[in-house]
């Protein structure tokens, strides 16, 4: 590799590094006094005589954001980010994939010069942030799991001290650590800001995606309805969460070989690839050359798709 090259790698690797530094900013830039600004807000104002005037601008972003989102667009990105409790519009993540995905051309290339290089480089930095927003989704899930069956035995005990359902809610809210504590906040804010429980219970579980949940929820919206005992009806559904959260555990420890065992079949491979690349890249060039041998990365890249998918979905146990 050349001076220019390594120049030039180092100048990409140090533009990614200002990108993720900004990307870490902007999660955990919003106070709560710049969301209640943002709140605040409004697009459109009666005046009096029917006619609406823009009263405050918006971030031109998170306004192009909230065209696409009243045509139906981007709304399952919205979702996604969410659940995963980024501070980010579908319109930001999308322009972060952008980038990254130039930058990783712009790495790939500078290492080997060649276009397959940038090529994978690019496709990588674009499963990249997909990837980390499936890992924060399902850790939030997780928590909020193990942190369900507490909530649940902390709301009983409140409401046989004699509050109301808000009440305990609230004070589940106050005492739980993220994220069952900042869930449970928002149920109670949506509450106080006019939303009727079951719709601010259905939103919680729209952002959680949780069976438990679900039967939690559906719980306190029969009890609303025909009546009865709550505290008794949290406890045994608290007991049988417990219960399916110790199962769950046992069959990750009994499968955690066979998942591992699947990702190490897929980063080997690829990770064997990458330092041919960088040590002999005419080599491994030839791989890629138009021909016969051009199936052979392309089955292999297939295969392993579907031997991970396979071993995922074999140690995908319900319970």
């Amino acid at each position: 590799m050349d001076t220019i090259g390594i120049v030039v790698a180092a100048l990409v690797g140090l533009a990614i590094m200002a990108v993720f530094a900004g990307l870490l900013r902007v999660l955990y830039r919003e106070s709560i006094v710049e969301r209640m600004e943002e709140l605040s807000h409004t697009d459109v104002v009666d005046t009096g005589g029917g006619r609406y005037d823009n009263i405050a601008p918006r971030n031109p972003l998170k306004q192009l954001d909230r065209q696409l989102l009243g045509r139906g667009l981007m709304k399952g990105v919205t979702e996604n980010l969410i659940q995963a409790d980024l501070k980010l519009t579908a319109t930001e993540y999308v322009a972060i994939v952008i980038g990254g995905v130039l930058l990783g051309g712009l790495i790939g290339y500078g290492l080997t010069r060649s276009p397959v290089s940038a090529f994978v480089g690019g496709m990588i930095a674009f499963f990249i942030p997909g990837i980390f927003v499936s890992y924060r989704r399902g850790k939030r899930r997780r928590e909020f799991a193990n942190q369900l069956a507490e909530a649940l035995a902390q709301m009983a005990g409140s409401l046989r001290a004699g509050h109301s359902l808000l009440q305990s809610l609230d004070t589940v809210a106050r005492q739980l650590p993220a994220p069952a504590g900042e869930e449970f906040m928002r149920v109670v804010r949506e509450m106080q800001l006019g939303q009727p429980m079951p719709v601010a219970l259905g939103h919680l579980a729209e952002r959680i995606k949780s069976e438990d949940l679900i039967m939690v929820i559906a719980s306190i919206n029969i009890n609303r309805q025909i009546g009865g005992n709550l505290a008794d009806i949290l406890d045994t559904t608290a007991e049988t969460i417990r219960e399916r959260v110790r199962i769950k555990r046992e069959i990750q420890v009994l499968t955690a070989q066979q998942r591992i065992s699947g990702y190490v079949l897929v980063a080997l491979p690829i990770g064997l690839a990458g330092v041919l690349m960088l040590i002999n890249p005419t080599y491994e060039m030839r791989l890629f050359t138009p021909g016969p041998t051009l199936c052979i990365p392309i089955g292999a890249g297939l295969g392993m798709i579907v031997g991970f998918l396979i071993m995922r979905k074999i140690v995908d146990i319900e319970v």
